[in-house]
């Protein structure tokens, strides 16, 4: 059970609520050098797969699913774990250049602001795991 973050060019949208319903959004550059980017921002992030990537320690994992094609116009974070993961997360959307959003909210990831979302849905993965 994962947080998932979904990662693309939003344009200067401020929140969900802003975007038409015709949106569509712009490549955001390609799969190998977005790959570059995150292991440039986090280097234990391994590609070895580049469709699926990965990055573990002792307090969270993502997964980045990057899909098959080469040109990306945006890419899902799997997060796992606890709070610790904020800054990593923080740390590769500023090195892209790019919001995230995880649906639950109208509003994009901040480092300050998100933290209750993902408390929010700790507390959830919890009690469905009756932690």
């Amino acid at each position: 059970m994962s947080w998932n973050l979904f990662v693309q060019d939003w344009g200067d949208y401020k929140s969900l609520d802003e975007i038409p319903d015709d949106f569509s959004p712009k490549s955001i550059g390609k799969r190998t050098e977005i790959i570059q980017q995150i292991q440039e921002a986090e280097p234990t992030a391994d590609f070895t797969d580049p469709s699926w990537g990965t990055l573990e320690n002792d307090n969270f994992s993502i997964e980045f699913n990057m899909g098959n094609n080469e040109i990306s116009n945006g890419f899902v974070m799997h997060v796992r774990g606890n709070e610790m993961v904020h800054s990593c997360i923080g740390n590769i959307l500023e090195a892209l250049n790019l919001k995230a959003t995880d649906g639950s909210t109208p509003y994009f990831f901040d480092i300050d602001k998100s933290k209750e979302n993902l408390s929010q849905w700790i507390a959830y993965r919890n009690q469905l795991l009756k932690k």
